[in-house]
């Protein structure tokens, strides 16, 4: 039986082909998932993607995976559907395994996705590869269980550290998933990103206009000295799991700046500890011990991952000599009997309109992508569009078959690039280590859970003024006091949301808002508070239970940022913190947090006039003149 197998990953993607292994699709064992959108309509993808992504970076998408419940994907002028950009993928994988089959056909595809995906983002992936040409029975299959079945009829646990995000998953000795969590902030790209500030603060100074163009780039040549910048981010982190230190060329006018081992394991390790803390946490929840825990993910490279696991869990996990290609390998092998898929859907991370298109799916794809010229113009925001960091799954609004019924042609992918020899394990991490699991589990917290939508939301609005509190000196709370006080003013400010809020509450406008509803969302729980400033400005107050909740709700909205954001620090009324801004057919959108404080806040705009003209850099001004606690 001929079986293909591909692992479509928000990075790289990997096919194996049964008799034959791992196919050379893009020049090497991994072809980036990456795709853009010349001006005649045609996509390209892989390598070739990448190169021509210096001509107009608007045009390129670096990791379509990501926008996974949206229906379109913005590149250059056009909207392209999200089916046609997955599908672009998996063409170029048949355009390469084809040679490979001769007079044979597949009896198989066999396509992985994360464990937690449900029906609707399984069917995405599915009619994809139809509209790709793919024929044969098309099976999906969860990344863990591929990996498990590698590990023979054993427990284990499988360490997913991807680009987008880190994922875990505990086992039994049949294959079945008994737990998972995931951390929505933690992934390949927040590495890269964490590196990218650490340099900025060396660096900044010199130029800090030119730093500034570089994290807010206007013109195509800022663009470009970005998207090469981050590329030598990316292979500095990867020269990093061999070497002490790297040299990272930079844009002009700054130099060259060196990066030691050192910084870097600094910036990721507090994220490397909560990753093994929540596989302490998955596998409480499953009630069992694993024998082994297997590391995926190209930044599974990186020996402090395997050294933090060693000193947190207490288990010396297994690190594959590829850990990108090992989902592929082992979808391979997978008994078909054992594989159980997600029934349900969770909430959307992305709730956004279908595309409506009616011409009839392309049989397959054999050629240069044109554009659907019935898919363009701006992609409309609605409410939803945020989310917990808690819930993930496919969006059930955003489903089915989104075809292009000019596909004609095979997709033009080409370009021999060498990749990169593989990164050791620290060979100190060895020997045996004592087994860190409690035998009993852990009881459940209830976590509150803060969803906003944007755009279509609609907030409560109330000119009642309550009771001010007043800020100076020592009256101001601390943050144990903002834990424990839950007296609310007659404008449903607590304390330390006072302190947050500044003199906003002071214009009027502002109401509870604990058991607001708000579209396509569920109730807001927690203490909540709305107000509406001016000019189409709202902000929205939320205190949680906890710091860690108050940063995990503003990382995952940050996270859904599909544009440029601006990100800035900012201080005010004893307090400090940082903010982070976007903006995406005239809605706007800036979250904030408060360091230390289980708090933060969100700014968001709602443009009816000239809507293209709104600008994350506007988002930030008037957070900083108008909202930003003063002292």
């Amino acid at each position: 039986m001929r079986v293909l197998s591909v692992d479509l990953g928000t990075a790289n993607t990997v096919a194996v082909l049964s008799d034959h292994g791992v196919v050379d699709v893009d020049g090497g064992p991994t072809m980036p998932s990456s795709v853009y959108l010349d001006e005649d309509g045609t996509l390209r993808v892989g390598r070739e993607a990448e190169r021509r992504s210096r001509q107009d970076p608007s045009r390129y998408e670096p990791n379509p995976k990501r926008h996974i419940d949206k229906a379109t994907i913005k590149l250059g002028e056009q909207n392209l559907p999200v089916n046609d950009a997955l599908a672009a993928i998996y063409a170029r994988v048949m355009e390469a395994v084809t040679p490979l089959l001769g007079d044979a056909g597949l009896d198989e595809i066999r396509l992985t996705h994360p464990a937690e995906w449900g029906p609707s983002r399984r069917n995405k992936l599915l009619s994809s590869a139809r509209l790709a040409g793919m024929t044969g029975e098309l099976v999906p299959v969860p990344e863990a269980i591929a990996v498990a079945s590698l590990g023979g009829g054993r427990p284990l646990a499988v360490y997913d550290f991807g680009a987008d995000t880190f994922d875990v998953s505990m086992l039994d000795s049949q294959h079945r998933i008994l737990a998972d969590g995931s951390l929505s902030d933690v992934g390949g790209l927040d590495i890269d990103q964490a590196l990218l500030e650490h340099i900025g603060r060396s660096v900044s100074h010199k130029d800090p206009a030119g730093w500034q163009r570089l994290l807010r780039p206007t013109t195509v040549d800022d663009h470009r000295a970005r998207l090469g910048l981050r590329e030598e981010l990316r292979l500095a982190k990867e020269d990093l799991s061999e070497l002490p230190q790297v040299e990272v060329l930079m844009p002009e006018p700054f130099e060259k700046v060196v990066v030691t081992r050192g910084e870097l394991e600094a910036l990721i390790r507090p994220s490397l500890i909560r990753s093994a803390e929540l596989l302490i946490s998955t596998v409480r929840k499953a009630g069992i011990t694993p024998e082994h825990v297997y590391l995926v993910g190209g930044s599974c490279r990186m020996p402090l991952v395997a050294q933090v696991i060693a000193e947190k869990v207490g288990i010396v996990p297994t690190n594959p000599d590829h850990p990108e290609t090992i989902v592929a390998s082992g979808a391979q092998v997978v008994d078909r009997a054992m594989i159980t898929l997600k029934p349900e859907d969770d909430k959307p991370k992305f709730v956004e309109p279908p595309t409506v298109v009616t011409a009839p799916v392309s049989p397959a794809v054999t050629g240069p992508h044109p554009v659907n010229p019935n898919v363009s113009g701006p992609n409309p925001v609605i409410s939803g569009s945020f989310p917990n960091p808690n819930a993930s799954g496919p969006n059930p609004v955003v489903s089915g078959s989104f075809p292009n019924p000019n596909v004609s042609g095979p997709y033009s992918a080409s370009g021999s690039y060498p990749v990169t020899g593989p990164y050791q394990v620290n060979p100190n991490v060895s020997g045996s280590y004592p087994m860190n699991f409690p035998q009993q589990q852990a009881p459940k917290k209830d976590n509150k859970k803060v969803l906003f939508g944007v755009g279509a939301a609609v907030l409560v609005l109330a000119g009642v003024i309550g009771a001010v509190f007043a800020f100076s000196g020592p009256d101001l709370p601390t943050a144990d006091e903002c834990k424990d006080d839950t007296a609310q003013d007659g404008q449903g400010f607590t304390k330390c949301l006072r302190q947050l809020a500044g003199h906003v509450p002071d214009g009027g406008g502002c109401e509870k808002a604990d058991s607001a509803q708000i579209t396509g969302m569920e109730e807001i729980k927690g203490t909540v508070v709305s107000c509406t400033i001016r000019d189409g400005y709202s902000v929205q107050y939320i205190l949680t239970d906890s710091v860690t909740g108050a940063e995990n709700n503003a990382a995952a909205i940050a996270k859904s940022f599909q544009t440029d954001r601006v990100e800035a620090d900012w201080t005010g009324n004893g307090l400090e913190g940082d903010y982070r801004a976007a903006t995406s057919s005239g809605t706007g959108v800036l979250v904030f947090t408060a360091k230390g404080r289980p708090m933060f806040g969100i700014l968001t705009k709602n443009a009816e006039e000239n809507a293209d003209e709104l600008k994350p850099d506007e988002m930030a001004d008037f957070f900083e003149k108008s909202v930003q606690p003063g002292d």
